[in-house]
């Protein structure tokens, strides 16, 4: 069973939903960098539950940059093979 039988639409995946899924797919990897690096020290100085919620939002805020990066390196290639 082919997911995408007409090359055209395989090409517009690629193009647009590859990206996203790269971006979500970062997104855990993100959010452990971010509370190794910074979840200590904030913990020390605010407590887990503000720490918490800073990690999250700073994990969610890099996610969003990322997926940036993926969608306009996607698009510059697109463009390129064309």
């Amino acid at each position: 069973m082919k997911l995408f039988p007409d090359t055209e639409k395989r090409k517009q995946f690629m193009k647009t939903g590859l990206s996203s899924l790269l971006g979500i797919a970062w997104t855990p990897i993100i959010g452990v960098v971010v509370a190794a690096t910074v979840g200590t020290p904030l913990a020390s100085l605010m407590g887990w539950p503000v720490t918490l919620g800073l990690t999250a939002m700073i994990t969610l805020l890099l996610a969003w940059l990322w997926l940036k990066v993926f969608q306009r390196t996607g698009h510059r290639f697109h463009r390129e093979s064309r």
